[in-house]
């Protein structure tokens, strides 16, 4: 057996080392200063510093300017808030809401959060962080890991892991202190090298810094926050705060109750809106707009039926077809289209007709043709009557730059996205991206022929597409629709886990396929047969009665 391991790093460096060397020991033949590089990546999956190498290997640095180095770093800013709390205030727990501009929001219980304690908190904070205690990562049989949290009132940890089949759980442990979080964190306390804690409303923001490690100023009120607070309260009603209660609603056969709850819950909101569509008599436009895989399809054809209910004639439009030629289509940094930008749009010819058919006029909408691409005129022509309200759906309906000359008072904004979700403890909700991500790659495998690393490619695109023009105008819209279903994680354990596996370790995306992998482990797996056909999960699961 040779006892020699080759160690690769992504700048090409090249190092020797001997059989069963820990990761970060290599990594400090090459790199004198590691107090930036939060984890590494062994072969394209996250690793902490104490990883063993057994084979020739590629080692990638993790560092917070990176989705990978957010994350840990985020989960460390958590285990040092909850450190500060436990000293300051024995009997309090935390309950993450919601993620507010970046930020973590959170409300505490048995305190109440005032400027005086939040001065508190965060010195103390700062002295755990000064103090740069080792965070210790062990791997603790269920049994006493059910002792621990007993010992620490910690119900929600307790609940998950009654339900979970694997006999031990990754915990952390820092300076007499134990937690357990839904992935790695930094090595010490002392990688955190700048936060800011901030009362908010009835709780306080947890302020992440931005790439070049500074916090912001002030803090933006957020029309999402009340999306946070109305899914609680139906979470609340529905009897599922945690994962694990979920799991329990399953274990004992109680699933369908929480289904006709969660979409009863969406078809309020869908009356609500359209009663509210109702009573501004000179709405001609309603703009529907959400980041990928959102369910807009699905909404804004049962939008149409409700529309239709109170005597609307609901007449869709998608803005993809007016995508300009292909040939004049923006590239990207990559070299290749950017079908993302607002600028991949024909926005003169879509601002002149929208504004020619709510006054009245008779345009001809264009058909694109994406595998020529080219719009093409097929006779499709459409004058606007009395009952006739426009229902435009796309990635940049928001954006005021393709109705600038359209009236306000004339417009709906919605902005849909499954925005609030199901916590799995305390400390971590379940992420809206990776929720949006799953339900894309479950629907593009089975109806686009997207293979699943096609997927995950596409996705980082996505992504910067909708920071950059969606996002930005979310605080403007007239309504919000969360599109999230409590039940929905173990829908998609039974049919993204297999796709994810396809996935081996010579894909760079192999890391993130274990993490979503490991994630939908938490969930039990549920029969899809009662789901309504009209639910927007069957957008991307199938057998729905709406086309996708």
């Amino acid at each position: 057996m040779n006892n020699k391991i080759k160690v690769t790093f992504e700048d090409s460096r090249v190092v020797e080392v001997d059989y069963k060397t820990k990761a970060i020991d290599a990594v400090k033949l090459v790199e004198n200063k590691v107090d930036d590089i939060l984890g590494l990546k062994v072969n394209n999956e996250v690793k902490d510093y104490n990883y063993e190498l057994v084979k020739d290997s590629q080692i990638d640095f993790i560092k917070f300017n990176s989705t990978d180095g957010y994350r840990i770093y985020s989960r460390t800013l958590k285990m040092v808030l909850y450190m500060a709390l436990t000293q300051l205030y024995s009997t309090t727990g935390v309950e993450f809401i919601a993620t507010i501009n970046k930020d973590q929001f959170f409300v505490t219980k048995n305190i109440e959060l005032n400027d005086d304690k939040i001065k508190e908190i965060k010195e103390k904070m700062l002295e755990i962080i000064k103090k740069d205690y080792p965070i210790i990562k062990k791997n603790v049989s269920l049994e006493e890991a059910t002792i621990l949290y007993t010992a620490s009132n910690d119900e929600d940890k307790l609940e998950n892991f009654e339900n979970k089949i694997r006999s031990s759980v990754t915990m952390y442990f820092c300076d007499g202190m134990y937690n357990y979080f839904y992935g790695l964190l930094a090595p010490s306390t002392g990688y955190i090298k700048t936060f800011d804690l901030i009362r908010y409303r009835n709780g306080a923001l947890l302020v992440i810094p931005d790439e070049n490690m500074n916090v912001k100023k002030e803090v933006k009120e957020d029309r999402l926050y009340q999306t946070f607070i109305d899914f609680n309260k139906f979470n609340e009603v529905l009897g599922i705060e945690n994962v694990g209660n979920l799991n329990e609603k399953i274990l004992k056969n109680k699933i369908n109750g929480v289904i006709q709850g969660s979409e009863a819950i969406h078809q309020r909101k869908l009356i609500e809106m359209v009663l509210d569509i109702e009573k501004r008599k000179d709405i001609k436009m309603i703009l529907i707009a959400g980041p990928s895989s959102s369910g807009k399809t699905t909404f804004a054809q049962k939008l149409g039926v409700q529309l239709k209910l109170t005597g609307y004639n609901p007449i869709t439009i998608s803005m993809d077809n007016y995508f300009v030629e292909r040939k004049d289509t923006p590239l990207g940094e990559d070299g290749k289209y950017n079908f993302e930008c607002v600028e991949a749009l024909d926005i003169e010819l879509f601002n002149s007709q929208m504004r020619d058919l709510i006054a009245g006029k008779t345009v001809e909408l264009p058909e694109f043709d994406f595998i020529v691409g080219t719009k093409k005129y097929n006779g499709n022509y459409l004058k606007l009557n009395e009952n006739d309200i426009l229902v435009v759906e796309g990635i940049h309906a928001l954006n005021p730059i393709l109705t600038e000359f359209t009236p306000a008072e004339n417009k709906y904004k919605i902005y849909i996205a499954p925005i609030a979700t199901l916590n799995l403890d305390g400390y971590t909700k379940i992420s809206s991206s990776d929720t949006r991500f799953l339900r894309r790659m479950v629907r593009d495998y089975s109806t686009r022929g997207h293979t699943v690393e096609r997927t995950f490619d596409l996705w980082r695109n996505v992504k910067k597409g909708e920071e950059k023009y969606i996002f930005p105008f979310v605080n403007g819209v007239d309504s919000i629709y969360n599109s999230s279903l409590i039940y929905e994680p173990s829908v998609m354990k039974t049919f993204a886990q297999p796709l994810l596996l396809q996935l081996d370790r010579s894909s760079e995306f192999y890391g993130e396929a274990r993490r979503l992998y490991e994630f939908l482990n938490n969930f039990l797996p549920m029969e899809t047969t009662n789901i309504p056909v009209d639910s927007i999960i069957r957008e991307f699961i199938g057998n729905g009665c709406f086309y996708r």
